[in-house]
């Protein structure tokens, strides 16, 4: 099962973002998307959820689609006072017949991906009286308790300290590796994603996207083209990856 999208041009308000990006995304495959600022990362995410097909073929209805595939934005706030749990729950409504009713196999999934995630602790506290690391694992739940084939993750770890980020994407990598579940998340840590990711994609501006593995991508030619600077690259003497510097 592959998520994709072809030929993706986009402009907002008559400005190009896009310029003929094409991506996969297979089930079981880790791939961090990095790029400078305003090179269209979000953009391309909200595209491929809201357009991209399984297998070439397009989803019947957005529950179908929810089902499917889970998509996580850069920030969000509620005005209600949820739970944790309750908060999380509501990743299973596209499993309910839109009743609003929960099953208890629904309260069981939630309970079980509290339980993943690390934050059963934090089941009947309120959402906006946790830690903006805890409230990051917390939405990331949700996304979880859908069930998805594929998961699509805006900078899930942008403005969150050293151990927070290590955290987050380490539970996630699991997830990929347990679970068969194909991940795009965006990422400005370059360093990072390389750490992690099974396959890096370099979006530079108004460009189709660099992808491969780390070994392949991550040369001091493509990242020039990306961010327009000159970079070295280095094998990491303790994470033995590749990393890079200015």
């Amino acid at each position: 099962m592959i998520l994709s999208a072809s030929n993706i041009n986009f402009s907002y308000k008559k400005q190009k973002v896009l310029n003929s990006v094409t991506i996969s995304v297979p089930e079981k495959s880790f791939i961090c998307l990095t790029g400078p600022n305003g090179a269209g990362k979000s953009t391309l995410l909200h595209y491929l959820f809201k357009n991209g097909t399984i297998d070439g073929k397009h989803f019947s209805s957005p529950k179908e689609r929810a089902k499917t595939i889970a998509f996580m934005g850069q920030s969000e706030s509620s005005i209600w006072d949820y739970s944790v749990r309750d908060f999380v729950l509501m990743g299973r409504y596209c499993h309910t017949n839109n009743s609003g009713i929960y099953s208890q196999n629904d309260y069981m999934v939630t309970d079980s991906v509290l339980k993943q995630v690390q934050i059963s602790n934090l089941a009947d506290k309120s959402i906006n009286s946790i830690s903006g690391g805890e409230f990051q694992k917390v939405r990331i739940a949700r996304c979880l308790a859908q069930e998805p084939k594929f998961l699509l993750l805006d900078e899930p770890v942008a403005s969150l300290d050293f151990s927070y980020q290590e955290e987050i994407i380490s539970i996630l990598k699991n997830l990929c590796e347990t679970k068969n579940t194909g991940i795009l998340i965006s990422i400005h840590d370059i360093n990072l994603a390389a750490r992690f990711a099974d396959t890096l994609a370099l979006l530079p501006k108004l460009s189709p996207l660099i992808m491969g593995t780390v070994e392949e991508i991550f040369t001091p030619e493509n990242l020039k083209k990306t961010y327009s600077s000159d970079f070295k690259t280095f094998k990491h003497p303790i994470y033995n990856c590749l990393q890079t510097c200015i």
